[in-house]
């Protein structure tokens, strides 16, 4: 059955509209599960059937695009086309609210002028000050940006599960290119010393969502925490590798 649908997936460019057809209903579920990841991380009302469509459209890209001849299998390259082209949707409408991306942005910056001028991490104490707000305000703006943080570190390449951290991402599509090749594994080697400088319950935190597929509840009963607060170690973390990764890269 496998190797039938390997077999489809190569055929797809030279087959009739109906077997093209049958073949995207057979890679449904695939969708509907990169649609789930991705809502998991997102606002509760966002658009499942929204999301689905153009996880859709990203299959339909893969199948179109998917060269046999690359090492990558077709369902790791299309998990990857089917977020890309769910985030891509995203990003046109702009449908997040601008005050929160402003919170998020003026988060990100705070955290990276206290870390500048300190070489270190800094403490919720450190950032509020830079901000001009108390520490429980503080915290309370890292849970309500965690959704624009989840997503913008999604849109820099990191997927879940057997699509994480993998350097085939970062590479483009049937490349052979040794450069390419060298270049991908040096910004994966970066996304670990990336990880090497987060304060020990942070890297804890982003192993056990990213790694474990734990959810934040999960999480947070292994921490001994809220879930609001294992959202907002979550946040933190992912606000620090953010600032690294797009300083490095």
């Amino acid at each position: 059955m496998a190797k039938a649908k390997k077999t489809a997936v190569e055929a797809y460019k030279t087959v009739d509209n109906f077997e093209k057809e049958e073949l995207i209903k057979s890679y449904l579920p695939l969708v509907k599960k990169v649609v789930h990841r991705l809502s998991g991380r997102l606002p509760k009302d966002v658009d499942l059937k929204e999301m689905l469509n153009s996880g859709i459209i990203g299959l339909v890209d893969a199948l179109e695009k998917y060269d046999p001849k690359h090492e990558t299998n077709f369902s790791t390259y299309a998990q990857f086309r089917i977020r890309g082209a769910i985030l891509d949707s995203f990003r046109s409408q702009d449908w997040l609210p601008r005050s929160l991306r402003f919170k998020s942005h003026k988060i990100e910056t705070a955290y990276q002028r206290v870390e500048q001028r300190l070489g270190r991490s800094a403490s919720d104490e450190e950032v509020a000050a830079e901000l001009g707000v108390d520490v429980e305000e503080f915290q309370k703006l890292l849970g309500e940006v965690g959704s624009v943080v989840m997503l913008s570190f999604e849109e820099l390449g990191f997927g879940h599960g057997e699509e994480r951290f993998q350097a085939d991402e970062w590479i483009p599509s049937g490349s052979t290119d040794p450069l390419n090749k060298l270049l991908g594994g040096e910004k994966v080697n970066l996304i670990a010393r990336a990880l090497d400088r987060l304060p020990e319950k942070e890297r804890l935190v982003i192993s056990l969502y990213f790694y474990e597929e734990l959810n934040l509840k999960e999480i947070g009963e292994i921490l001994g925490v809220t879930e609001s607060r294992a959202s907002q170690i979550r946040s933190r973390a992912l606000i620090r590798l953010k600032n690294y990764l797009r300083h490095a890269l």
